[in-house]
């Protein structure tokens, strides 16, 4: 059986597409999981509607804690040998599930599938896509794809960072205890992925469009919040020490401090000299006082010559140098052409 573990926070538009999508899976042995994390629109009305009239929709309610909170509590609550994330705004394939219950993958760890490009590029049969199978040799080159973002074939859209349009198994949570973290908001997905990956044995990558992901105008992911720079600070932390238990560390040193790099000039862009910024000059200087006492970053701006674009390597350069204003300036540059790009 598969489990499919959906959190619902105030998608009443887009929910009902979403479990619509799941219920016309032909694939038909499976629960869905819908944890309702304090929806203050009509989202828990749908919710009971649909568990209402489908036994295999069970309904969690709990107060506002977050997506990681409530993915957490479906992992808890599911009894599936494999577990699927399905976000409630998103539609799925009606053969993602069928193709993750194929004999051939049982004895796999981890299913990997792309992502459509556009909605009508979803699969809509049971197709056979050339699979690749990875095994233990191939972990670490995982986890490299999975730190920057590389895509395992060519053309292929695989987005490593989400835990949509994969296949866990239930058991190998388990036995890790791997969870999503509640003190992060941002970057605990790639977090989730990495823990289960250091873990993961066997893999298979099919590049077939199972999963598309709604992107909306009102979307809060590039709102400014004050708390971005402490929280990728945290993440990296947390990061370093999954690449350690796994022993990937040492060969994947370049590539974990190159997104250390990433991260810092993330948070000069979107937080610290972010135009949406309320804060004092004096409070952001401050804000770049505490990251550069990071022992994280400091090592990491050792390697900023050697990778990175020239956007990346000119701002850490400047903040190396303590040169703020340019820095800011620089900053603000970058974040209005990415908005700008972000629009068309």
């Amino acid at each position: 059986m598969i489990s499919v573990v959906i959190p619902v926070y105030n998608a009443e538009p887009y929910l009902r597409g979403c479990l619509d999508s799941v219920l016309r899976s032909v694939y038909q042995d499976f629960e869905v999981i819908l944890v309702n994390d304090g929806s203050a629109d009509g989202s828990l009305a749908v919710c009971r509607e649909y568990a209402s009239r489908d036994d295999r929709v069970h309904l969690i309610s709990q107060r506002n804690q977050g997506v990681s909170a409530a993915r957490n509590r479906g992992l808890e609550a599911c009894r599936g040998e494999w577990v699927v994330f399905v976000d409630a705004d998103d539609p799925i394939s009606p053969d993602f599930l069928g193709l993750i219950a194929r004999e051939e993958y049982q004895d796999q760890d981890l299913l990997l599938f792309d992502f459509a490009r556009k909605e009508a590029d979803l699969t809509a049969e049971d197709p056979a896509p050339e699979a690749l199978r990875c095994g233990p040799e191939d972990v670490p080159g995982l986890m490299r794809s999975l730190i920057l973002r590389l895509q395992l074939a060519e053309g292929g859209n695989l987005n490593f960072v989400s835990p949509c349009a994969k296949a866990y198994r239930k058991d190998l949570i388990d036995r890790h205890a791997i969870r999503f973290s509640p003190e992060l908001f941002y970057g605990e997905d790639k977090l989730f992925n990495a823990e289960y990956l250091a873990h993961t044995v066997r893999c298979v990558y099919l590049p077939a469009p199972v999963y598309y992901y709604n992107i909306h105008l009102d979307s809060s992911s590039r709102r400014f919040n004050p708390g971005l720079p402490y929280n990728l600070a945290r993440l990296l932390e947390q990061l370093r020490d999954t690449l350690e238990t796994g022993q990937m560390l040492a060969p994947l040193e370049q590539d974990f401090y190159s997104y250390a790099l990433e991260n810092l000039s993330y948070s000069m862009v979107w937080a610290i000299f972010c135009p949406e910024n309320p804060q004092t000059y004096r409070e952001r200087l401050e804000v770049c006082r505490t990251l550069r006492e990071n022992p994280l970053y400091r090592r990491a701006m050792e390697f900023n010559h050697s990778c990175g674009h020239w956007v990346r390597k000119t701002l850490v350069w400047l903040f190396r140098l303590r040169w703020y204003l340019p820095a800011g300036l620089l900053s603000r540059m970058w974040y209005y052409y990415l908005s700008w790009k972000n629009r068309r």
